[in-house]
């Protein structure tokens, strides 16, 4: 008679199957990302002097934040780099996904493959097959899980891949978060240099044309000198500031 089953696995779908890192980060999702950033920026111009608020027209400035998210070169540059550090990490992900019901020495085979110079006819055979027998032993726990009795040839192989199931699926899930994390702050290391980079261009320039208090185009009906040039000429003009390469 075969022994008590271990606890039957969720599938990975419902477990830790890649979601990808924030895909709708697209070049638009971004875009409005960056345009938050901006708000922020700008927002905290505006308590600068809060008390010459009712300044009259002449003596306070707006800025076009969309044109600045447009037209604001390191942004574009930024933003490059942040899809790229996307890639990078929803790739890893998947690559360990494809490898998720090897053992530890196929999957370090398969992942060194991966990592491996020029393909070859020989070598990109070897990382097929890998992924199949990775296909083929979650296909075959699966089934052994739907059967109602076991032999216990089946059910040593149950708790086999059963517990290798486990295992990965901790790994996984712990990769998916460092990920996560690591986009997180990649994120929130551009926006502080865009934040920054902004923040003191308005108010070089507010100091040059003596502006009292700077705020959001978007948020004003009428009046306001606009700025918005003299802000991207210095932003343009300003050493870009130095990241960390993705890695």
């Amino acid at each position: 008679m075969p022994g008590k089953r271990a606890a039957s696995p969720k599938g990975w779908q419902e477990g830790c199957q890649p979601q990808g890192l924030a895909r709708g980060a697209t070049i638009e999702m971004t875009r409005i990302i960056w345009l938050t950033t901006l708000i922020g920026a700008l927002a905290g111009m505006m308590l600068l002097a809060p008390a010459h608020a009712a300044a009259p027209a002449g003596q306070w400035g707006v800025v076009d934040t969309e044109r600045v998210a447009e037209d604001y070169q390191q942004m574009a540059e930024l933003n490059g780099q942040f899809q790229q550090f996307q890639r990078e990490q929803e790739t890893e992900l998947e690559r360990q996904h494809k490898a998720r019901m090897l053992d530890d020495d196929e999957r370090r085979e398969y992942l060194d493959l991966i990592e491996m110079g020029a393909p070859t006819p020989e070598r990109d055979a070897r990382i097929l097959a890998l992924g199949q027998l990775s296909d083929e032993r979650e296909n075959t726990l699966l089934n052994l899980r739907e059967k109602e009795a076991r032999t216990p040839e089946e059910e040593a192989e149950y708790t086999r891949l059963n517990q290798l199931y486990q295992i990965r699926v901790k790994e996984l899930s712990d990769l998916q978060l460092r990920a996560q994390q690591a986009v997180r702050q990649k994120l929130e290391e551009f926006n502080k240099i865009v934040t920054e980079s902004v923040q003191q261009a308005v108010k070089a320039v507010a100091e040059e044309k003596q502006l009292a208090i700077v705020i959001r185009k978007e948020a004003v009906l009428h009046g306001g000198l606009d700025i918005t040039d003299d802000v991207l000429a210095k932003l343009n003009a300003q050493p870009q500031a130095k990241t960390e390469t993705p890695s």
